[in-house]
């Protein structure tokens, strides 16, 4: 009796073990870059940003937040030259959100 109470008792512990992992949900890693907007195809939805030495390029989706001073904005606010924030997932590069900070004006002489 006890030896059949021993073997269900890790059979269920051998169960758990070998499905846990199934139900452990994975972190996705958010990473941060700001830079200028190099290159914008709305119609791939990607957008390639110069950050400092390198280029990064990202997916945007329909689920992209994009805001410029607080206000949402539209993938098709983003123009070339402008300065953006953007965070993305380290995974497969899906731009999560945008923050445009518009291209500054020449100066007036």
């Amino acid at each position: 009796m006890i030896k059949k109470m021993v073997l269900i008792a890790c059979s269920f512990l051998l169960v758990f073990a070998l499905a846990a992992p199934a139900f452990a949900k994975e972190k996705l890693k958010v990473i941060q870059r700001t830079g200028e907007v190099v290159a914008i195809d709305a119609a791939a939805k990607s957008m390639t940003v110069k950050y400092r030495n390198d280029t990064i390029i990202v997916t945007l989706t329909d689920t992209t937040l994009v805001k410029m001073q607080r206000e949402r904005k539209t993938i098709g606010d983003i123009k070339m030259g402008d300065r953006v924030t953007v965070w993305f997932f380290e995974k497969d590069k899906t731009a999560k959100s945008i923050d445009i900070k518009p291209a500054a004006e020449p100066a007036k002489k």
